[in-house]
């Protein structure tokens, strides 16, 4: 059993991180504003972490569509590690999104920002550990790819390799007890397939009879096979059928 501080802990993922977190045994520190702490000022982030053996950062900063997402997030990266390093904190785990690296991808700016990010983890953490995630299944039908309405949804044509959150969970626990060494690792599912059709999968799972319409992404680079896993990617569970039944 070891202590691990889980930035971002209130977030989507970072509830999944603390819940397997907790059934793994371990002893943990919530990183959050509710929490009190801010890693945008730094403000309690040294008493967050003064008992921790790693830290998971899964934390959202700055939202994709922010006046200017890169540098509140590369801020706070800094931070942390400053902070980690100060506190003896032996490994810094971060959530980081697959393709972040590619230039065509890195016009989005979010991606740019994470790929920073990225550096100053790896360049400022004593044992970093960078987890690149492929697009989560519970991506279908969020705002940022798709639009709902009453008879239709239109869907742009990403090209993914979809993974659930709490498999990415699972890998970013296991991260944080040394389980997966250092450096950048990959995680997806085994499957590729684009966004409409595993909307047209998930809505005949629910008995949703609206059309699904396709439509080109907002970037060229996330339907052109650059999102898909790397060949040295690790590879998770479940596979598409098998989430898509969950969702029934």
């Amino acid at each position: 059993m070891s202590t691990i501080a889980i930035a971002g802990a209130s977030g989507f993922l970072g509830k999944l991180i603390v819940e397997e977190s907790k059934k793994r045994g371990h002893e943990l520190v919530e990183i959050s504003r509710s929490k009190g702490v801010n890693l945008s000022t730094g403000e309690g982030l040294a008493d967050a972490l003064k008992k921790a053996d790693a830290v998971i950062d899964a934390s959202q900063v700055a939202t994709p569509d922010a006046a200017d997402p890169v540098q509140p997030i590369v801020d706070a990266a800094q931070t942390l590690t400053r902070v980690a390093n100060d506190q003896g904190v032996e490994r810094v785990v971060m959530l980081s999104i697959n393709g972040v690296e590619k230039e065509n991808l890195q016009e989005f700016p979010f991606y740019k920002a994470r790929f920073e990010q990225e550096g100053v983890i790896t360049k400022n953490a004593k044992l970093p550990v960078v987890v690149r995630s492929a697009q989560w299944f519970e991506f279908v039908l969020n705002p940022a790819g798709t639009e709902e309405a009453d008879h239709e949804v239109r869907v742009q044509n990403w090209d993914i390799q979809p993974v659930a959150t709490r498999s990415v969970a699972r890998f970013l626990v296991e991260a944080a007890e040394g389980e997966h060494g250092e450096g950048v690792v990959t995680v997806a599912g085994a499957e590729r397939i684009t966004l409409p059709q595993l909307t047209e999968k998930v809505l005949a799972a629910r008995d949703d009879s609206r059309k699904v319409v396709t439509v080109d992404p907002a970037l060229e680079g996330l339907g052109d096979g650059s999102l898909h896993a790397p060949a040295d990617a690790v590879i998770l569970e479940p596979n598409i059928e098998q989430w898509v039944r969950e969702q029934a």
